[in-house]
């Protein structure tokens, strides 16, 4: 018994399965998690390594270059890109797509334990960081107040922090800013140098007297007691009457020598919101958690706390990563039931009858609940590329039910019993429909093999529109047949109801017949049909090369991230006052709701800076601007930074560049640029060279913005040279020396002091006094191992140098690199335009060019997705091969892709749409979607030529009667994809243009389909009749 007439006898069966599909659909949905992209693990992995005080080319030769090459001998490593900048190493490792990142870690981490020995021993333990988009943030805070900053930082560190990393699904919540308390211990050089004492023996009596020591275990009296050796420092007292030696059995206290003070920590950075200086709390979630869910916890909390916080802090979001879900979320969910609501009105005028389009409305939502089966079983989420896939899915699930009702519909009207003809009807389309639904589900087969960020990205849309199919599959042949039989009834002649005009019976058949007349006239020139079309596929291709290009479309979003960069060597307060003046002109426009500034090199800036992005020293700064709502908003969000632009102040040497984070959080490319020009080679002055006449040559290219050169002018250096044989007769060595410039300069870490479970660092260095000029650094006193005491200047030299800012390598390759933001352009044609420019550019040997940036990502995806595309046009016809038995009549429907060609390529310049990785999916879509109304069509024709019709008969009555099923598919695929292609809200523009691809190609493709396919079929057909009559006469000869 087939599955159609299964249903049919057994309704109460169907009905149970409903009730089955119905409940397990709203328990998965209620579990589905709701993210911004599916789980994007970046294979990325940054080694952070610190050496404080220490020059760009010392760490790249020192740290750098030794984690490199072992970095590089771990399995699966695909490039290694490193920066090396003063007293900060950047190591950042990519590997292959698909690797285990856990095990990649460990196996980094096991690479720089062998490497470990090879380092200076002041080196930090390095830190090892994975880049994953689901560990990005999901809220973060400006908290100011009217208080001092360390006890702002202290109220928030013991009064909030804790109590929101308790809440379900919250893994930290960083507060970063402030100051940072540190016990100073201010030498004064003059009483040291009479005590005849060093700045190593200081440190080394503060390190033996701070200590507490375990010594076993003592029995006494059947009681075990533990030995302890009390010696930490209990207080500041403790601290000043520590003994650092005994003179003529006379002790010497740490206060005869210093003064110990209960201070902050040096100040290398700031933090503001909205102007008025703060802290930043940064809040992730845990591996797997529910963004909004946790999001939304951490916000009640917040609401409840703000009760209890004093009045004088203010604690206000910046950045709510569920707000834009939501809204992303709520677009696509609108999109998507207004596509539905229009199917389902078309249906109406074309089946002028409401019980056939009840059948079909209520199909849509089974089908839908049916994926949210598969959804959740399939591990996936609702986010952007999910929900674009049940968009897009509504759009083409009615398509089997349409095509089944209307056969079932016509069997009607012929005089068929309900019952009868809801089982012939079924049977009749059944496997034209199994085809054509198996044909769009093949050509996302190839995408699942696709790596990289494209096939991260794609996988879950890929996978979401197959479950919609098959489920529209399933209902079409089950529920759809079921429920014709028992509310079906022979459509009345007229109107359905009052308004809505019958585009069915007489009206629909004088149109058949207009269209039989057309068809045949085309049968008899097909000749010129057959030219009109190819001239047409032509053309197409020939303005294919005025479509843009790009790896992502940029999104309208209403956050926008700023880097600054002042001439190296200026100090935090001048970076400040030029941050304040950008942060002035932002705050002038209507449109800017709250910024946020953090400058110079924090523990914030650090963890950035790993990634690519955030200030990395005193001179660097970044802002982050939210703008209001963008339907609040007069300028789209590149019109309001064009404009910034043009406000920031013009200082010489200084640049700023404004980040898309729409490209950042869409995944299209991380933090690349989108133009790169990547200059290697071993000199950096020739490196630099080579990078500014590049840069100056582009300069004028039409689009680019912030166009800068990773390799500015060196920061200024003070460098001191040891004469090595003065210091070797005196018994000094290089690392006494340094040490001791270092100590009494910038200070050591002697121990830590403990209060109230907070560590607390103690710095020992010279007083301000003593180190404040260039002659107190020269006439540092350097104690001999002999005695007596060398002043600097006897044994070394200073000189004014200029050392890089920042060395960059690539595969271990030095490397300089040229970047650019864009506006009012694609990448494509941006880098065409480059390209041309750079094509005649001379290179010293040894030195060459690679272009990279997003430019890089768009070829791969291109690459990519155009393999996928031709295994995806193969399984197209193999499968059709098999339904057919034949591999002819594939050939047949392969001609309606070409014809679809033809629409894309005027959709998308008709829209000003570029070819993305979106659209691209939306052509490998439209090789399995356009030919299931020509399968549809060339089934039918078989099944009449097998009943004995002849072939020109055959196709006039097939085609016209496969007229009304084809109109109704296509154009209710169109019309439910019209919303998401016309949609502007957030995220429309990750949606708009994969609908408007297909929608293109369905109008020129449904159109050419009934004229151009009958005419190939006749075409093929004579050709091979004529081979296999040529052959038996070459045989004879």
């Amino acid at each position: 018994m087939k599955l159609p007439e299964l249903s049919v006898r057994r309704p109460v069966t169907v009905l149970m399965i409903i009730m089955v599909i119905l409940v397990l659909g709203v328990i998965s949905f209620t579990d589905l998690g709701l993210d911004m992209l599916p789980d994007i693990t970046y294979p990325i992995i940054s080694v952070i390594t610190e050496y404080q005080g220490v020059a760009p080319e010392d760490m790249e030769k020192m740290v750098t270059r030794p984690l490199e090459e072992g970095i590089s001998t771990v399995k699966g490593v695909k490039s290694v890109d490193s920066i090396s900048q003063e007293g900060l190493s950047i190591i950042m490792t990519e590997f292959e797509w698909g690797i285990n990142l856990d095990f990649a870690a460990q196996d980094i981490r096991d690479s720089i334990g062998l490497m470990e020995d090879f380092l200076p021993d002041e080196v930090s333990k390095p830190l090892i960081l994975k880049f994953d988009l689901s560990q990005m943030p999901i809220l973060m805070y400006g908290i100011t107040g009217e208080m001092d900053l360390r006890e702002l930082r202290q109220y928030i560190n013991d009064n909030v922090k804790p109590l929101i990393e308790r809440l379900e699904g919250v893994a930290s919540a960083m507060v970063y800013g402030g100051l940072e308390r540190e016990i100073l211990i201010n030498i004064d050089k003059a009483k040291l140098t009479a005590r005849n004492l060093s700045l190593a023996q200081v440190i080394q009596a503060l390190r033996a007297e701070n200590l507490n020591l375990p010594a076993g275990h003592l029995t006494r009296a059947d009681t075990e007691y533990l030995l302890r050796t009390v010696g930490e420092y209990e207080s500041l007292e403790d601290i000043r009457n520590t003994i650092v030696t005994l003179q003529k059995d006379r002790p010497i206290y740490l206060k005869d020598i210093a003064a110990v003070e209960d201070a902050y920590a040096e100040r290398r950075s700031f933090e503001r919101m909205n102007r008025r200086t703060g802290l930043m709390m940064i809040i992730s979630k845990q591996s797997g958690a529910n963004t909004v869910i946790a999001s939304n916890r951490v916000l009640q909390e917040m609401e409840n706390l703000q009760e209890r916080l004093p009045a004088n802090i203010e604690i206000k979001p910046f950045w709510d990563q569920a707000d834009m879900i939501k809204r992303v979320v709520s677009g696509t969910t609108r999109d998507a039931l207004w596509g539905g609501l229009l199917a389902v009105v078309i249906l109406l005028l074309f089946l002028g009858n409401w019980r056939p389009t009840l059948i079909i409305g209520l199909a849509i939502p089974l089908s839908v609940i049916v994926t949210f089966v598969a959804i959740y079983f399939a591990d996936f989420t609702l986010n952007m590329m999910t929900l674009g896939g049940l968009a897009l899915g509504i759009g083409m699930l009615v398509d089997n039910a349409v095509v089944v009702i209307e056969s079932i519909f016509r069997n009607i009207e012929e005089g068929k019993e309900k019952k009868k003809a809801s089982v012939i009807g079924t049977s009749e389309v059944g496997m034209a429909i199994t085809a054509s639904t198996l044909t769009t589900i093949a050509v996302f087969l190839p995408i699942l093999y696709t790596k990289g960020m494209v096939g991260k990205l794609s996988r879950g849309l890929a996978l979401t529109v197959a479950f919609t199919l098959f489920a529209s599959l399933f209902v079409a042949l089950t529920i759809v047949p079921m429920m014709a039989s028992r509310i079906l009834l022979k459509a009345k002649e007229g109107k359905v109801g009052k308004f809505i005009p019958q585009f069915s019976g007489k009206r629909f058949r004088r149109f058949q017949d207009r269209y039989k007349e057309l068809l045949k006239w085309v049968l008899q020139h097909r000749r010129i049909v057959i030219l009109t079309a190819l001239g047409l596929f032509v053309v197409s291709l020939g303005l294919f090369r005025f479509v843009g290009m790009e790896f992502m479309p940029s999104q309208d979003s209403e956050f926008f991230f700023m880097m600054t960069k002042l001439p190296v060597g200026t100090p935090l307060e001048k970076t400040d006052l030029f941050v304040r003046q950008i942060e002035d002109a932002l705050m002038a426009q209507k449109e800017t709701e709250l910024i946020t500034a953090m400058g110079g090199l924090s523990q914030a800036t650090k963890q950035d800076a790993a990634f690519g992005f955030g200030a990395s020293d005193v001179n660097e700064a970044s802002l982050f601007a939210k703008l209001v709502d963008m339907n609040k908003r007069e300028r789209s969000a590149t019109e309001f930074q064009e404009d910034i632009r043009k406000l920031i102040p013009k200082i010489k040497g200084a640049k700023t560049t404004i980040f898309d984070m729409s490209q950042i959080f869409s995944g299209a490319g991380g933090t690349q640029a989108p133009i790169e020009i990547k200059v290697f080679g071993k000199d950096l002055p020739v490196l630099k060279g080579i990078a500014e006449e590049i840069a100056e040559q582009i300069s004028d290219v039409e689009g680019l913005r912030d166009i800068e050169t990773t390799l500015r002018e060196g920061k200024p250096e003070l460098q001191i040279r040891l004469n090595r044989r003065q210091a070797a007769d005196l018994g000094l060595t290089a690392a006494q020396v340094a040490v001791t410039i270092q100590t009494a300069m910038q200070g050591q870490v002697a121990t830590r002091y403990t209060t109230g479970g907070e560590e607390i660092d103690v710095r020992v260095r010279l007083k301000e006094a003593d180190r404040r000029s260039l002659e107190n650094l020269q006439d540092l006193l350097i104690p001999s191992p002999f005695g007596f005491y060398i002043p600097l200047h006897q044994v070394a030299k200073l000189e004014y140098k200029m050392g890089p800012v920042k060395i960059t390598r690539e595969d271990q390759e030095r490397k300089v690199s040229v970047t650019a933001n864009i506006f009012g352009r694609d990448l494509g044609s941006v880098t065409r335009d480059i390209n041309e420019r750079l094509k005649d550019f001379k290179l010293p040997s040894g030195y060459f060019i690679e272009v990279g940036g997003q430019y890089e990502s768009m070829v791969d995806m291109i690459e990519g997705l155009s393999i996928a595309l031709l295994l995806a046009i193969i399984l197209v016809y193999m499968v059709m091969a098999a339904q057919f038995e034949s591999l002819i009549h594939p050939l047949v429907v392969m001609f309606t892709i070409p014809l679809a060609i033809i629409g894309v390529v005027a959709s998308l310049l008709i829209t000003g749409q570029t070819l993305s990785m979106l659209s691209f999916m939306g052509i490998i879509m439209l090789a399995g979607i356009v030919v299931n109304d020509a399968i549809v069509m060339i089934d039918y024709v078989n099944q009449l030529r097998r009943r004995g019709l002849p072939r020109t008969e055959a196709l006039l009555q097939g085609a016209s009667i496969r007229l009304r099923p084809i109109l109704i598919t296509s154009v209710t695929t169109i019309l439910a994809m019209l919303p998401m292609a016309l949609s502007r809200s957030q995220g429309a523009e990750m949606r708009s243009p994969l609908a408007v691809v297909v929608i293109g190609g369905l109008i020129t493709a449904t159109f050419l389909t009934l004229l151009v396919v009958p005419t190939v079929y006749t075409l093929l057909e004579d050709l091979f009749h004529r081979k296999k009559k040529i052959a038996p006469q070459v045989e004879k000869a």
